[in-house]
């Protein structure tokens, strides 16, 4: 009868012996797996922020050549004596508000989460296509 308990009392035993020797044999696959994962993750998260900084870095050299180019036209316009033109106030007018709102719409990216980015890049693209578009109406006009 002892014998029977003794075969009772070790068979929970016999169980927490092989359930933690099977994890101390799992255990290297599953961190192993597991660390593998979160490299991923590290590297999609470095990758996604890398695309982040190389689009706000050449957003901001399209805006400040476009600023430069602006400035070039007043220069040049002034030259031609063409200011006191009612197109010209008008065209400049339109070209401040649109860089304005690009300009704007670049700080609000600098100041965007990291998943916010991408949605608000279709904004800025659309803001510096409308400056584009607006600055080659004015120099096209003031020839």
């Amino acid at each position: 009868m002892a014998r029977d308990r003794m075969q009772k009392g070790a068979t929970p035993m016999k169980r927490l012996i092989c359930i933690t020797a099977m994890s101390l044999l799992l255990w290297p696959i599953y961190g192993a797996a597991s660390s593998g994962a979160s490299q991923a993750d590290n590297s999609q998260t470095v990758t996604a922020q890398q695309k982040r900084e190389a689009y706000q870095t050449k957003m901001a050299q399209n805006l400040n050549a476009l600023d430069q180019q602006i400035g070039a036209l007043k220069v040049k316009i002034g030259k031609l004596g063409k200011t006191d033109h009612p197109q010209f106030d008008q065209q400049m007018a339109e070209l401040e508000r649109k860089r304005e709102v690009a300009r704007e719409r670049l700080e609000k990216l600098k100041a965007s989460s990291q998943g916010a980015w991408v949605e608000m890049k279709a904004g800025i693209d659309e803001a510096m296509d409308d400056l584009q578009r607006a600055y080659q109406r004015a120099s096209a006009h003031f020839k």
